[in-house]
């Protein structure tokens, strides 16, 4: 489907779903976030006490006031203005260090995951793998491979998204639409070369019959690489995944008529079609082509 509006995440409303910071650290256990979104006096209190012994300085209460290190809105002091990983990912444009490609190895993340074993466990997570591929992050040197198989008049169309122009373009929709946790580039292991993308996201802008908050499934991959099972064994290993960390009841998605092969892979994963037809004007070459749509009930994995 539409690579604008499927290849991208970070919207989805699962309130129980990590908030994963820079570092891998999830904001939701952090008792500053807790405390504002509480608005727990107390808390703030208890917190601000352990901070300052923790930190040999004056912290207040008042400096409890956090919401998220990736979102809009307030942040503690050191959050803003002080964490050297947060500065980092801000300067790379990288949506978490497993984004980065000098991940392994970096010191300065080391000061964080050597005393919070959870935090490197989160990252690791955003890197899948199974026996052909890594889903992993999308990176900017990335950019060049992408223009070649995205570029391609037969790969885009057939999903609802126009050819790629110009490599520049491709490093933006690196930096843009696929910088999120929940969109992978799917990398052939023997040739550590990505040859497609994977990933899930909000469905609130597209014509699919989603129930609330009920997140699309999208995935494309390069012509060189089709009828060889890449999408069908990419997109196990991501619902694998999801199975396994978040609580997702149901995914939507959906294929072109005149595309049948990714209907196919959608059905090999437990996607039942829903006996549904729609139309999206809106995506490209969009027009006057009906939509077959498809769901997955997680619990019935």
């Amino acid at each position: 489907m539409n690579e604008k509006r499927n290849m991208h995440g970070g919207c989805i409303d699962n309130a129980s779903a990590k908030m994963i910071a820079f570092c891998g650290l999830d904001c939701k256990k952090c008792d500053a976030y807790i405390a504002t979104k509480n608005n727990d006096q107390a808390l703030r209190e208890k917190t601000a006490r352990l901070w300052s012994e923790l930190n040999h300085a004056t912290i207040l209460p008042e400096h409890i006031n956090c919401e998220g290190c990736k979102v809009d809105g307030v942040k503690t002091f050191y959050c803003e203005s002080l964490c050297a990983i947060r500065q980092c990912a801000l300067a790379k444009g990288v949506a978490t260090c497993a984004h980065c490609e000098n991940m392994d190895g970096c010191q300065t993340l080391e000061t964080v995951v050597s005393n919070n074993p959870d935090a490197m466990k989160n990252l690791q997570e955003q890197r899948l793998e199974s026996a052909r591929l890594l889903l992993r992050p999308w990176r900017e040197t990335d950019a060049e491979v992408l223009y070649k198989y995205a570029s391609d008049p037969d790969v885009g169309p057939r999903a609802g998204w126009p050819p790629h122009k110009t490599v520049d373009e491709s490093r933006e929709i690196i930096r843009t639409l696929f910088n999120n946790d929940t969109t992978w580039a799917i990398e052939l292991k023997e040739t550590g070369e990505a040859i497609g993308a994977m990933g899930y996201g909000p469905s609130c802008d597209c014509a699919l019959p989603s129930r609330d908050g009920e997140p699309i499934v999208g995935y494309w991959v390069a012509k060189p690489y089709w009828n060889q099972g890449i999408c069908t064994e990419a997109l196990r290993l991501m619902l694998d995944h999801i199975r396994k960390t978040t609580d997702i009841p149901s995914f939507i998605s959906g294929h072109f008529v005149d595309n049948p092969a990714s209907g196919k892979v959608m059905e090999k994963c437990g996607f039942v079609p829903t006996g549904e037809i729609c139309y999206d004007e809106n995506m490209y070459q969009g027009t006057g082509r009906p939509i077959r749509v498809l769901r997955l009930e997680i619990a019935s994995m």
